[in-house]
């Protein structure tokens, strides 16, 4: 008797199968004899952070995501921040201020992903690449 904890997906199995190929069609493709590693490693800086300006197609999208990723974390904490803080009734401003900060806290948090310098986003990106 199987399930679907014991069995394997056909479709996932070929569908990373055929990556699998994709990107070694890629490695045997590339002229100059490089591994995958050090393909993997002409996208980053010196100190091993991304450099997105070197990142093309699909790799760009997925580093997009782990952006988006990260940003999603900080929204988090800095939510989890706002509730430790008091509120006075006169000051409090209602629904308009929730909101207000809400928006504020989106672009923070966006900022801080990409500005923070914690290589959330990067480490992120490097394992769903396959680069470790």
């Amino acid at each position: 008797m199987s399930n679907a904890l014991t069995s394997i997906n056909d479709y996932a199995y070929d569908r990373d199968l055929s990556n699998v190929n994709n990107l070694q069609k890629k490695i045997d493709n590339n002229k100059d004899g490089k591994t995958f590693t050090e393909l993997f490693k002409e996208k980053l800086n010196k100190d091993g952070s991304v450099n997105e300006n070197k990142l093309e197609g699909k790799d760009k999208k997925l580093y997009k995501a782990c952006l988006d990723l990260e940003s999603l974390l900080w929204k988090q904490v800095l939510n989890e921040m706002k509730k430790t803080t008091n509120k006075y009734k006169l000051l409090d401003g209602g629904q308009g201020e929730e909101i207000f900060t809400d928006f504020l806290y989106d672009e923070y948090a966006s900022m801080m992903s990409k500005n923070a310098n914690t290589r959330i986003s990067d480490t992120l990106f490097k394992q769903l690449s396959g680069y470790r």
